[in-house]
């Protein structure tokens, strides 16, 4: 039989047989443990807004000018189209993660409408100061290329969080699940190995093939299993030792502007192997649901979404748009919607 009484600060004592433990609401603040991780963590988003005419234009002509074919999923614009994710992304992030320090918005320029103008956690990075070439090598619409840049990011913290604006953060999240004690980036793996790839043309399976090489001739050793499409913990020393090692193919990625065969997919996969094999990562685990709206499963995949209040993040991502199917732009704006109803404070009144 045990009594729990709850004091003024919010901590409750469960009084048993000869012990008094007591329990810490999770966001309550508690003295730190050996096993806590408590340095300052920033987030970086990458965000692109498909609607800009100027950047429309923009695209269409580099488009012409590359002179190539191009598999569908380079260019398909289904992975540019906004529904409004990045405002509900950072409601996620502001209610879920509060302890962020800073977020850095990757953007070619833009700013979403409304986005406040003057924010003191929130700050706009225009690619033209990342890129170390943008003369040359922008306007760039390669995420590959985007995210080989990161390292560049003024005043970033040596521990952040890569966030894409199609990920979601369903509940509260200690930094202890993204950070071990001594500051190592944890990543998330699939239950899935790689196998020959259906379409070893598409550029994701071509960047995984690359990064895996790389690894293959830096270590010595192979990768086996792919990493779940969630937020990314990062190591800035972890980038700048790319930097170091290979600035010939960074800047040859940097110079893509459009998804390419010799592309790596460094902050979601590459950058997760060097940490690990640097002492600076690890595997952990966490609870995760992917949805791909261009799937004809994708109505159910909300509902059991919905009622799946165990998930820790989740991804709603569209990999090809159907080919004569239904717009679920409208589903994708409700369901995020209801889920993060309040505003944040990133958002103009």
């Amino acid at each position: 039989m045990s009594i729990r009484d709850t004091k003024s600060d919010g901590i409750a004592d469960l009084r048993g047989a000869g012990a008094i433990w007591q329990v810490f609401p999770g966001r309550i603040d508690k003295p730190l443990d050996a096993q806590d991780f408590d340095e300052k963590v920033d987030a970086v988003y990458t965000w692109v807004d498909a609607d800009d005419p100027e950047w429309a234009a923009n695209y269409q002509r580099a488009l012409v000018a590359s002179g190539r074919e191009t598999v569908d999923s380079a260019v398909n614009r289904a992975r540019f189209e906004s529904r409004d994710e990045l405002r509900y992304s950072l409601r996620s992030l502001e209610l879920n993660l509060p302890w962020i320090n800073k977020i850095h918005l990757v953007t070619a320029g833009q700013r979403p409408t409304w986005l406040k103008e003057d924010h003191p956690n929130l700050v706009l990075v225009d690619h033209c100061e990342i890129f170390t070439d943008p003369n040359s090598v922008l306007p760039t619409f390669n995420s590959h290329a985007i995210e080989s840049q990161l390292a560049n990011i003024p005043n970033l913290s040596e521990h952040f969080i890569y966030v894409n604006d199609d990920v979601f953060f369903a509940r509260y999240l200690h930094p202890n699940t993204f950070f071990g004690p001594a500051g190592q980036a944890k990543y998330f793996m699939t239950g899935s190995h790689f196998t020959q790839a259906e379409d070893p043309e598409l550029p994701i399976n071509q960047a995984a093939a690359n990064n895996r090489q790389v690894v293959v001739e830096r270590f010595g050793r192979t990768t086996s299993r792919k990493f779940q499409h969630v937020a990314h913990s990062q190591r800035l020393e972890v980038h700048r030792e790319l930097q170091r090692e290979m600035p010939g193919r960074i800047a040859q990625i940097a110079a893509n502007r459009f998804r390419s065969p010799d592309d790596l997919s460094i902050p979601s996969s590459l950058a997760h192997q060097y940490a690990a094999r640097l002492g600076l990562g690890y595997p952990a685990s966490v609870d995760y649901s992917y949805i791909d709206i261009g799937s004809h499963s994708a109505s159910l995949d909300f509902l059991r979404l919905a009622r799946n209040r165990n998930v820790d993040m989740f991804c709603i991502n569209e990999v090809l748009a159907l080919k004569d199917g239904p717009d679920r732009s409208d589903l994708v704006r409700s369901f995020l919607a209801a889920r993060f109803p309040l505003p944040s404070s990133f958002e103009k009144c």
